[in-house]
Parts: C-alpha cells; sequence; structure tokens
C-alpha cells in the first residue's frame, strides 16, 4: 500500500527532526505520541489545526505541510484556495518593478 502524501511527508520531517516522536507530540500538543504513529501510517488524518505546531515542532514548512494535505484531503477547497489566493502581480506591483528597473 502506498503512503498517503502526507504521511509520508510527517514520516520524514519527523525522521529528520532528530527528535523523538514522544518529544515532538509535546511539543505539538498531542497527549500521547502513538497519535503520530497513526497518522505516519495514515490511519488517521492529520488534522489541519494541527498543522502549525506539527510543522514547528518537527521544524518542517508549515506552508508545503498545509499544502500537501489539503490537496489531499479536500482537493475541492484546495483548488478554491489556490485559485483565489493565487500571489498575481497587482497593479502598484507592476509599478514598482518598473520604478525598481
Amino acid at each position: 500500500m502506498t503512503k498517503s502524501p502526507t504521511a509520508a511527508f510527517l514520516t520524514t520531517a519527523i525522521e529528520h527532526s532528530g527528535l523523538t516522536q514522544r518529544e515532538i507530540a509535546q511539543r505539538a500538543g498531542f497527549a500521547k505520541p502513538n497519535v503520530l504513529s497513526m497518522m505516519k501510517s495514515g490511519e488517521t488524518k492529520v488534522p489541519i489545526e494541527r498543522i502549525p505546531a506539527l510543522a514547528e515542532a518537527c521544524d518542517a514548512d508549515p506552508v508545503d505541510f498545509a499544502r500537501i494535505a489539503l490537496l489531499e484531503y479536500y482537493p475541492e477547497i484546495w483548488g478554491t484556495l489556490n485559485l483565489v489566493f493565487d500571489p498575481k502581480l497587482t497593479d502598484r506591483d507592476i509599478l514598482v518593478l518598473q520604478i525598481l528597473r
């Protein structure tokens, strides 16, 4: 069975953190470290609202983590957010760039 992208991201983040799952669980506000094992295996989803704390505990990029999770768990919502918040240059941005050139 292929690991979910979110579970794979979390697994890699934990492995590269240099911390134990217990330490990460404590830093991220989880009562027990076994919940991280369940998230890593894909048995349970990573709660979107806990991604900032998990990313900080693992020293991972919270934006990448959230993007991966939203794309996997809620692709329609991600598509809408990506469309609405797509960073486009405003007229003012273009003016500033022209001045700087």
